[in-house]
């Protein structure tokens, strides 16, 4: 492994909790495997302010931006004192948790031993892949938001996969030698859909409200796996694609998914198709409030936060992008949300 610098890159990002997750999770495996801690460490965690990819790659070689940015929860940045403490009992928090709470668990029928085979597969196509096979002292990881996901496109960047093709890039890696990137999104979308009971290769129907970079991503991994997508017109809309199985659909809806964010005002079919679906995400996620039990029972409600999709992207972009090795040790979804409720709440608490 490397010391390991991370940010999120894009406007805003001020609220972002995409660090914390990144602070929790290299926690949990530093648990589960203490002898990673001696060359595995985090480095840095940082917020980059931009509406120009050049910004984020220039982050990834100085380290630094010009101004630093007061990250949200804490209302100091990255660095600081206050945000470096108040982040240290956050992780400490999340520590202490050591099970996923009985609120969120797993409705998959896939038995233990399936779920292993599916990680070994992945783990021999990931063998395979272009991605850097050794590394050197440090790595930069970084995550890409809007705007930024659908403007990388470069030779001198490694995509792993299609996703400079359909303009979604969410995540980024340096190796001390050259860029790669890809995209995970519709890969977080397709583990929270298993992970709540249902099989995309059986047909499922996902209807998707919007057409930005996590819904091309989303759109492209659902149909590659043997899903239906439905694409309903909104703020944005998805580009005419084999993706697309449909733009009038009247069958059972699996998923409806707004990635534009917002109401739905004067989008009536919209809101037949989201009242028709058995299971309602939401794409953004907001601040919430109270006790680490208060989050989770509203995570466990439909619309179902935002927060899933974030923590399962995340999880992807760990187990296909950056520490594939690892796979194996990374927490579940329900576990990395139940951790995630703790420190939250821990932070809340000393925000104050």
């Amino acid at each position: 492994m490397a010391g390991v610098s991370y940010a999120i890159a894009g406007s805003p990002v001020e609220q972002s909790l995409s660090p914390l997750l990144l602070a929790i999770v290299h926690d949990h495996l530093i648990s589960m495997k203490p002898s990673l801690a001696s060359n595995f460490k985090l480095e840095k965690l940082d917020l980059v302010e931009t509406k120009s990819i050049e910004d984020a790659l220039a982050w990834g070689y100085a380290g630094t931006m010009p101004d630093s940015l007061a990250w949200k929860w804490t209302g100091s940045p990255f660095g600081k004192y206050r945000t470096t403490a108040i982040l240290e009992k956050a992780v400490e928090a999340s520590r202490l948790v050591q099970d996923c709470s009985p609120l969120i668990e797993s409705k998959t029928k896939k038995s233990l031993e399936l779920q292993i085979q599916e990680i070994s597969q992945k783990m021999e196509l990931m063998s395979d892949s272009e991605l850097p096979s050794t590394v050197l002292r440090e790595e930069v990881w970084i995550n890409l938001t809007s705007p930024l996901k659908h403007t990388l496109v470069s030779n001198a960047v490694n995509s792993i996969d299609n996703s400079m093709e359909i303009q979604s890039v969410n995540c980024l890696r340096w190796d001390g030698q050259g860029w790669f990137c890809g995209t995970f999104d519709g890969l977080g979308v397709v583990s929270v859909a298993d992970y709540m009971g249902i099989d995309v290769a059986e047909g499922a129907v996902l209807a998707i409200l919007g057409g930005g970079g996590a819904a091309r991503s989303t759109a492209f991994e659902w149909a590659n796996r043997g899903g239906i997508v439905i694409a309903l017109e909104g703020r944005r809309s998805l580009p005419a694609g084999d993706w697309i199985d449909s733009n009038d659909y009247s069958g059972k809806i699996d998923i409806f998914i707004n990635f534009d964010g917002g109401e739905m005002d004067g989008m009536e079919d919209a809101r037949i198709i989201q009242d028709a679906a058995d299971i309602v995400l939401e794409a953004p996620y907001s601040q919430m409030y109270g006790a680490a039990g208060q989050r989770l029972e509203s995570m466990a409600k439909e619309p179902y936060n935002g927060r899933w999709l974030l923590v399962a992207q995340h999880l992807e972009c760990w187990s296909n992008f950056w520490a594939p090795q690892l796979g194996d040790m990374l927490p579940s979804i329900g576990l990395l949300m139940t951790k995630l409720a703790y420190a939250e709440a821990v932070i809340e608490g000393y925000a104050k």
